[in-house]
């Protein structure tokens, strides 16, 4: 599983450079590496990628709410469009 190509939808194709980074992670521990500066540059490359990837998600969280409320006000007009007739 390591060499597979993870095929993204269109709306998991934002998530492209995460799933990188990712893989990436992974792979660290087969270099072997015991150099402590090197890993402690791995993991700030790690939490960096993770708070990209958090800033990401709220900002997506955001946009479903906003889309849900206008939802939600579309159809309470709506409703009471059909109470008037």
């Amino acid at each position: 599983m390591a060499n597979e190509k993870m095929t993204l939808d269109e709306n998991e194709a934002v998530f492209t450079e995460h799933f990188e980074k990712l893989a990436e992670a992974k792979k660290y521990p087969e270099k072997g590496e015991n150099n402590s500066l090197a890993v402690l540059v791995e993991y700030m490359k790690l939490t960096e990628a993770y708070e990209k990837l958090l800033k990401t998600a709220v900002r997506i969280s955001r946009m479903g709410d906003k889309a849900q409320k206008k939802l939600l006000k579309y159809k309470e007009l709506m409703d009471t469009l059909r109470n008037i007739e």
